[in-house]
């Protein structure tokens, strides 16, 4: 007995020592990998001819402004504005219970922190039985979502944005803010443009690049929540690749020949968010295909414009860019360590990613389009100033951020913190929950959409940036001299 015992042992501990070779040999290779792209440099400039639109262009490895100047993404997306994810925003269709009928989550300040999940397909669908049940009309909706819209986007998230020391914004977008009708026969609204020429006019003032992100497709790519639906039927439904290529096509040639003005600031066309099904190991050769026919659909139209083509969740998720003739394009990635307080270390977790990228290592720019260190200020150090060694954009996840209680774990620059006040009138009960859009009356939905403004520039609002705020404390020391945020605008 005591030999097979000694024999399992001798197996156990060879298996061991042949996956810490394995782990030790990947770090090593990704270390290596990291050091030689340090070493190769992108050039700070390139001689180009400047096209007649002024737009930034992928040359090689690199980004280049219109005089031929690199052009390095520090950026931050800005979510929940165009589509909306229930974790982000005040709005709620009601919090979880438990048996008993107490709340599942409630912290120390009194607050409930866990709600039923809600999707932006769901969410217009509340809304719409609203109006048909008569507890406001059509055009009292319409005022409400432009309430919310100009509320929560205001000149002085751009001030701010700006002040920071980033010049880049990536923008999750929706395919209805574009399209009506059944999903099997989509049509262009007449206010198609409307809202996001604001938000570049915005952009444009305050000198900053803007990506738009197509976050959530017709039909679904993924089934999560950030996509707007819980399908994922979007890759192999004819009708909806077509509606996208239509999409994609006139959001393009509407920038080329009605607001050729803002075509400068448009940065890239980022096709699809997180290309994968929920059920997938990750992007690939079905995400591949469709993608390239939305790439020939802007093609048609625009030539000049960086198109980002995302890959997730590995940076083996996207194929060499010459087997589709793909040109001036960005490739993006998002990385989130889920584990990091599990037992995978981030250490470990992106110098295995940096390993796998030797093997999809094509000549053109990399962009990181979502990440997040949370609370761990020393990774944030670390690995923003890695992707500016290996010459690789970013922007973080995310600007604005609705809060359950006195926290913040880096997921907003600007938090909006539901905290009890005495003082309080609002529909969710001194702040203690949530508003839920099923039963607010339409005078309790325009008082809380009226305050979701930023606290900036003078501006009052629900929005603030906070002294301990992760976000705010790891952008202000990679920034240094070159953020310009005014103190007197941080809460205490």
């Amino acid at each position: 007995m005591k030999k097979v015992w000694k024999k399992v042992l001798l197996i156990i501990g060879i298996s061991l020592l042949g996956l810490l070779l394995i782990v030790g040999g990947f770090a090593l290779a990704g270390n290596l990998y990291v050091a030689k792209q340090n070493a190769d440099d992108t050039p700070s400039h390139v001689e180009m001819t400047p096209n007649e639109f002024g737009t930034v262009v992928a040359v090689g490895r690199g980004l280049y402004d219109a005089n031929g100047n690199r052009f390095d993404i520090k950026g931050i997306n800005f979510g929940n504005l165009f589509i909306a994810e229930g974790w982000m925003t005040v709005n709620s269709i009601g919090a979880l219970y438990n048996d008993d009928g107490s709340f599942q989550r409630v912290n120390n300040q009194g607050i409930v922190e866990d709600y039923e999940e809600i999707y932006q397909e769901e969410f217009d669908a509340i809304l719409a039985d609203r109006v048909a049940n008569g507890d406001f009309t059509e055009e009292q909706l319409n005022e409400l979502l432009d309430t919310f819209f100009y509320s929560y986007c205001t000149e002085a998230d751009f001030k701010l944005i700006s002040d920071t020391g980033l010049n880049t914004i990536r923008l999750p977008m929706y395919y209805r803010n574009f399209m009506e009708g059944s999903d099997e026969a989509l049509t262009m609204r007449k206010d198609a443009f409307e809202k996001l020429d604001y938000f570049l006019e915005l952009a444009q003032k305050y000198e900053l690049k803007v990506i738009i992100d197509m976050h959530g497709v017709v039909g679904g790519q993924s089934g999560f929540e950030h996509c707007g639906t819980r399908d994922m039927d979007f890759w192999e439904n004819e009708t909806y690749i077509a509606s996208m290529c239509e999409l994609w096509k006139n959001i393009a040639a509407y920038y080329v020949n009605e607001r050729p003005d803002l075509a400068s600031t448009i940065l890239a066309y980022d096709l699809v968010n997180e290309p994968t099904k929920r059920t997938d190991f990750g992007t690939g050769k079905l995400q591949w295909q469709v993608m390239d026919r939305l790439y020939d659909a802007i093609r048609e139209v625009d030539k000049h414009h960086v198109i980002s083509i995302e890959g997730v969740w590995y940076p083996i998720s996207l194929p060499n860019p010459e087997k589709y003739g793909w040109e001036n394009v960005l490739y993006q990635y998002h990385f989130y360590n889920w584990n990091h307080d599990k037992g995978i270390p981030n250490e470990l977790f992106y110098t295995l990613m940096n390993t796998l990228y030797m093997f999809s290592d094509y000549d053109v720019p990399k962009f990181i389009g979502e990440f997040n260190f949370f609370d761990d200020q020393e990774a944030w150090d670390k690995y923003l100033h890695q992707y500016d060694d290996l010459g690789w954009g970013w922007t973080i996840w995310s600007y604005k951020i609705v809060s359950v209680g006195w926290w913040d774990n880096s997921w907003g620059l600007v938090v909006n913190n539901l905290v009890p006040k005495e003082d309080s009138d609002t529909v969710y009960e001194d702040y203690k929950l949530k508003m839920d859009i099923r039963t607010a009356t339409f005078e309790e939905i325009m008082s809380t959409w009226s305050n979701e403004n930023t606290q900036y520039n003078g501006q009052e609002g629900s929005y603030k940036i906070y002294e301990d705020g992760t976000l705010y404390l790891v952008l202000k020391d990679y920034f240094g001299d070159d953020c310009k945020i005014d103190t007197n605008e941080v809460v205490k």
